[in-house]
C-alpha cells in the first residue's frame, strides 16, 4: 500500500471516524462486508487497523494519534519505550542531531523532546512522506526531513554534534546482522561519520555478536542490549574517537512497569557453583546476551549452577532480581526412568519447559515425558559444575522486571 494511498485516507474524516468505531473489529469479517461500505477503500482501511492493532503496544501514541503505517517500516521501527529510553540516555539535550536512516522516524520523535535539531534522511519516498506526515500530525517543529541517502548528506556536512544511525539489516529481504551487509555499509563509513561529529550512535541487529562488534569497531565506547518485555531488540552502540573515555558494557530490560538495568565495571569477583536450595534465578536475555551472567550473581551473591547455565540458586531469596525468580519444589538429577515415575505420581501433564547448558531441547523433553506446553508448573534442565545433569521442578515467582 502506497504512503499517498495511506495519508489520503488518513486526510478524511469519515475514514478516520470508521477506523476508530472498528479498532477492535476481526478485519476478515470487516473485509466480507466490504459491500456494505463501498464508498471507502475496506481492503486498504482494513491493512490500516490490522496496523493498529499491532501497534497499540508497541506504538502507544501513535496508535492514539492515528499515525500513517505501513507494514514493512512498522515491523523494522523502534517501538516507543525503547525510542524514549535511548534518547534519554544519549545525552542530546539542546544538540543538532543527523539521522542517517529515518525511516518511520519513531527514534526521531523520541529524541525531538531533548534535541535543539535533527536532520532526518531517508531514500525510500513512501517511508518518507509517512514520517513527514505523522511529524506535522505531532507538531514537531524541531525535524527536518532529507529525501537522499544519508552518507551522502554526511558528505555534504560540515559538523554536527551526534549522528544516529539504524543501517537496513534487510535490504534484500533477508534478516542479516553483520554491519558490512548492512544498508548503508556502517564498517565503510565510521571514519566518515565520527569525522563529521564527536558522537555517532548505531542502533545494531540483536543477532550481532559483542565480540564481533569491538574488534570491527575499535571506537566503540558504549554497547547497551536492550531488552523490551523480556526479549533483546537492539544493541545501541556509541562510537567515539576519544581514547579518554572508559568503556561501558550493560543490560537493560524495559518491562511493563519497570527498567532494569545492570552495567559492568569491568571486574568480577570469584563466582561460587551448587546445585541446591530452595529458590532458582534465570537472569533476563540482556544479561545473558551482554555476556554478564557471572558478573550479575558475583555481585548480588548468588551461586551458579555452572559456568554455562545461566541459572543461580540459593537457599535464601533475592527480591527484585532482574529475570525470572522460581520456588523449587523438588530437584531429582536427570535419569528419565525416574522422572516419568516423579511426573506420574505428581500428575504432572503440562508444564513450561527451559533448558540452559542441556544436551535435550525443550521440545524432545516434552515428547520423552508426554508433556504439553503451558500451565503454571515450570521444568528448569540444566548440568551443574562438575557435569551431572538436573531437573528442577519450580513454580515461577511475579517479578517486575
Amino acid at each position: 500500500m502506497q504512503s499517498k494511498t495511506i495519508i489520503d485516507l488518513l486526510r478524511n474524516d469519515e475514514v478516520v471516524k470508521f477506523i476508530g468505531l472498528h479498532i477492535n473489529d476481526d478485519v476478515k469479517l470487516l473485509a466480507l462486508e466490504a459491500h456494505k461500505h463501498q464508498n471507502m477503500d475496506i481492503k486498504a482501511i482494513s491493512t490500516l487497523i490490522l496496523l493498529y492493532q499491532k501497534a497499540k503496544l508497541k506504538l502507544p501514541e501513535h496508535y492514539k494519534n492515528r499515525a500513517a503505517l505501513a507494514p514493512k517500516c512498522y515491523e523494522q521501527c523502534t517501538s516507543e519505550m525503547v525510542a524514549k529510553y535511548k534518547a534519554n540516555i544519549m545525552d542530546i539535550k539542546a544538540k543538532k542531531i543527523v539521522n542517517i536512516t529515518g525511516g518511520l522516524g519513531i527514534d526521531d520523535w523520541a529524541m525531538s523532546e531533548y534535541a535543539l535539531q535533527i536532520d532526518s534522511c531517508e531514500i525510500d519516498s513512501d517511508i518518507h512522506d509517512l514520517a513527514i506526515f505523522n511529524n506535522k500530525k505531532n507538531n514537531i517543529l524541531n525535524i527536518t526531513r532529507h529525501l537522499i541517502d544519508g552518507i551522502e548528506y554526511v558528505k555534504n556536512l560540515t559538523k554536527t554534534d551526534l549522528i544516529y544511525a539504524d543501517p537496513d539489516r534487510r535490504p534484500a529481504a533477508a534478516k542479516v546482522f553483520k554491519l558490512e551487509d548492512s544498508l548503508p555499509n556502517i564498517l565503510s563509513n565510521i571514519d566518515l561519520l565520527l569525522s563529521k561529529a564527536d558522537q555517532v550512535w548505531l542502533k545494531i541487529s540483536p543477532m550481532a555478536d559483542i565480540t564481533y562488534l569491538e574488534k570491527s569497531i575499535s571506537s566503540i565506547k558504549k554497547i547497551y542490549i536492550i531488552a523490551w518485555l523480556g526479549e533483546v531488540k537492539e544493541i545501541l552502540v556509541c562510537c567515539n574517537s576519544s581514547d579518554n573515555l572508559k568503556k561501558t558494557l550493560a543490560a537493560v530490560n524495559i518491562g511493563s512497569e519497570a527498567i532494569s538495568i545492570f552495567e559492568s565495571n569491568g571486574g568480577i569477583n570469584s563466582v561460587a557453583y551448587g546445585n541446591s536450595g530452595n529458590y532458582l534465578y534465570e537472569p533476563n536475555k540482556a544479561i545473558i546476551k551482554a555476556g554478564l551472567t557471572a558478573h550479575y550473581g558475583s555481585k548480588i551473591g548468588l551461586k551458579m549452577i555452572s559456568v554455562n547455565s545461566h541459572f543461580f540458586i540459593s537457599d535464601f531469596l533475592v527480591e527484585g532480581f532482574y529475570g525470572r525468580t522460581f520456588d523449587i519444589i523438588e530437584r531429582l538429577e536427570y535419569k528419565p526412568k525416574l522422572i516419568k515415575v516423579y511426573l506420574e505420581k505428581n500428575a504432572i501433564r503440562q508444564a513450561n519447559i527451559t533448558t540452559r547448558n542441556f544436551r535435550e531441547t525443550p521440545e524432545l523433553l516434552k515428547k520423552r515425558f508426554k508433556i504439553k506446553d503451558g500451565g503454571a508448573i515450570t521444568l528448569c534442565f540444566s548440568i551443574d559444575s562438575e557435569g551431572k545433569s538436573w531437573l528442577f521442578h519450580c513454580k515461577q515467582r511475579i517479578n517486575k522486571d
